[in-house]
């Protein structure tokens, strides 16, 4: 069979399909072999990997059939199979372990000899070099522009346009009159309302929209006002975003800072840097961790949750599809917002039940190890061919210099024509030396790739014989880091609507202090009866600590208590804050620490499902967990879990 692949820049220049796919059919033709099939991708990089290639995958998935449908693989030319080393070799070492060989059309050769094996090598080191090459050029004539002030390519900013685009050594940055337009307006408004939401609707409602045709957002528009561009009028090439090296430094070229024709004066800049820095002061970075943010938990609308410090005694999950597309979209969608403490206490427990079980960790593991063994190639024995075809190339350089050095003497040639002559014919040796000196070193850098998944692994068995002990009490940090490590999922099936109000504080301690509500007997008001002295309300003090016991346990607004109780609901929820503010209230339940507990009032559930991928464990909870409290509810929270195991449908590699 063919294997055809031609990238966007050979199609461009008549290279296509079509014209490679003659020339390896008459080659198999000519060879008299059998032509069972065609594969093809057109337009792909040959820097991309075979899983990137849709029919190089297609591919090597047949040739693990049984019994294998092909033995020979035929390419036009060398970087067909790939410009990189990664692409290249991957894929060909993968198909030699499956007892497949490629061979290539032009230099009519394959891997199923020595012979071919070291035109292969030469093809692909001159595939790397011919891609490196042609972007070293490409980058150089775009580093020119840039020093030159020229447009170099890219995005360009917002309130600016490109004239004599294409044309080379002038296409440069202008003023784009109607975003330029925009920008002022935006301007003006802001100036005046102090508003970037403000800012965006009017902007939409004149109809001065994005240049993507879409609607503004305060949060798009503040960007664009107060960007680099609009600002300073330059934009900086290669600057925080550049591909760079070990060093930090830019590899294709310096950061080039390239200036603007100005749209705003330099009092109408100061103007709105004023502006916008008394209206957006620093803010301080949140101490809590959310360990479900960074897409870990996805809402019923598709979007994903972030942390939200709603009150400052209450955390939650808020759906990013709650912030409009743009200023006055009205698309905001519905999903309620979550308690985070409560949550993420329920997916904890799922991260707990999967580490303790040893056996069913390993099991998975194993599983996973089997499934994707094909892209954790052993490259031990590579290395060891390589190895063992370097000393043997270093011997031969040797032999091939002194032996020609020896003859070059014997023909009267001075001892410095001798090494000249000696380092000639040495000379194709020593490439094909550092040449499999270079592959070597990619093989090891490879085979430390493969044993990444290996000890990934491991770490996870480690833990799960160590979690029933030691994760109980680990740090938020630590916690989000495993859930990181664990590739956890966390999504949101179904969720009850919020409730708008204030959320019960007394109940919010609970669930922060992970505990229940305490029954207050006659011995447990004798325990605390004197902390709870010092009241200013003349209501009866056990009274008041009974009404705010059962609402943590019932959920029941201050109002409903009021009448229950017969005490006032205003001073009720004072005196409440006061004994929380104070620690009066933490310090009572340490002391009934011990006593008889009821469990702590849940709202309407949600159900989530929790995955861990690569292992693909998955589990559904069924949980009283949210955000707001509601009336006459006093059901303790239900949990239901069903664990799966399956081996993930892992697509195969070259």
């Amino acid at each position: 069979m063919d294997y055809l692949r031609v990238s966007t820049e050979e199609q461009a220049n008549g290279y296509g399909i079509s014209y490679t796919g003659k020339k390896t059919a008459r080659y198999i033709q000519k060879k008299g072999w059998e032509h069972v099939g065609t594969y093809a991708d057109e337009g792909f990089s040959g820097s991309l990997e075979a899983d990137d290639r849709p029919d190089l995958r297609r591919l090597m998935k047949d040739a693990r059939k049984s019994p294998r449908p092909f033995d020979m693989v035929v390419v036009n030319e060398g970087r067909g199979i790939g410009r990189t080393g990664r692409a290249f070799w991957k894929w060909v070492w993968d198909l030699e372990d499956l007892g497949v060989y490629v061979a290539v059309v032009k230099r009519d050769y394959d891997n199923s000899t020595s012979a071919g094996r070291s035109q292969m090598r030469k093809d692909a080191d001159y595939a790397e070099e011919e891609r490196e090459l042609i972007r070293e050029r490409t980058q150089g004539g775009i580093q020119e522009k840039a020093e030159d002030g020229l447009y170099p390519g890219g995005m360009v900013p917002f309130g600016w346009d490109i004239a004599e685009r294409g044309k080379k050594g002038a296409s440069r940055y202008v003023v784009h009159k109607e975003e330029a337009a925009t920008l002022r307006r935006a301007r003006e408004t802001f100036l005046e309302k102090r508003s970037w939401q403000e800012t965006a609707l009017t902007l939409n409602s004149e109809k001065r929209l994005t240049r993507s045709g879409n609607g503004w957002t305060a949060k798009n528009i503040r960007c664009r006002l107060l960007g680099d561009a609009a600002l300073a009028s330059r934009v900086t090439w290669r600057g925080r975003g550049a591909q760079r090296d070990q060093d930090g430094n830019p590899i294709y070229g310096e950061t080039v800072v390239i200036k603007l024709p100005p749209i705003f004066t330099e009092q109408e800049v100061q103007d709105l840097r004023s502006a916008s820095a008394s209206r957006w002061p620093p803010t301080q970075t949140r101490s809590r961790i959310y360990l479900l943010t960074a897409g870990l938990m996805t809402s019923p609308c598709g979007k994903t949750y972030e942390g939200h410090q709603h009150r400052p005694t209450e955390v939650i999950y808020r759906c990013t599809g709650r912030r409009e597309t743009y200023a006055g979209a009205g698309d905001r969608c519905t999903c309620p917002s979550i308690e985070a403490t409560s949550v993420e206490k329920q997916v904890w427990k799922e991260v707990m039940a999967t580490l303790g079980d040893a056996n069913r960790m390993k099991a998975m593991a194993q599983d996973w190890l089997n499934a994707t063994s094909h892209k954790r190639m052993d490259y031990t024995q590579r290395i060891a061919e390589l190895d063992q075809r370097i000393a043997e190339t270093e011997d031969l350089v040797d032999i091939t210099a002194a032996t020609a050095a020896k003859r070059a003497l014997r023909r009267g040639l001075s001892r410095e024509e001798a090494e000249e002559a000696a380092e000639r014919v040495a000379k194709p040796h020593e490439d094909e030396l550092a040449g499999l000196e270079k592959l070597r070193r990619e093989a090891e850098a490879w085979q430390k790739e493969a044993a990444e998944a290996d000890r990934w692994l491991q770490d996870l068995e480690r833990l799960a014989e160590v979690a029933g002990r030691n994760l109980q009490d680990v740090e938020p940090a630590e916690k989000a880091e495993l859930l990181r490590m664990m590739k956890t999922r966390a999504e949101v099936l179904r969720c009850a609507p919020r409730r708008q109000g204030v959320a019960c504080a007394i109940r919010e301690w609970f669930v922060a202090a992970d505990r229940g509500v305490p029954v207050l007997t006659d011995d447990a008001w004798e325990r605390i009866a004197p902390l709870m002295g010092g009241s200013r309300s003349k209501i009866v003090r056990r009274v008041m600590v009974e009404a705010l016991l059962e609402k943590a346990i019932s959920g029941a607004r201050y109002q409903d208590l009021a009448s229950k109780y017969t005490v006032n609901a205003k001073s009720l929820q004072t005196q409440a804050n006061r004994w929380l503010s104070g620690g009066v209230w933490g310090a009572a339940m340490e002391l009934l620490a011990d006593a008889e507990q009821v469990s702590v009032w849940q709202p309407d559930p949600i159900e989530i499902k929790v995955t861990f991928a690569p292992l693909a464990i998955e589990s559904t909870i069924e949980s009283r967990v949210g955000v707001e409290e509601r009336e006459g509810s006093t059901r303790d929270g239900r949990r239901r879990t069903r664990c799966a195991r399956r081996t993930p449908a892992a697509p195969c590699r070259g």
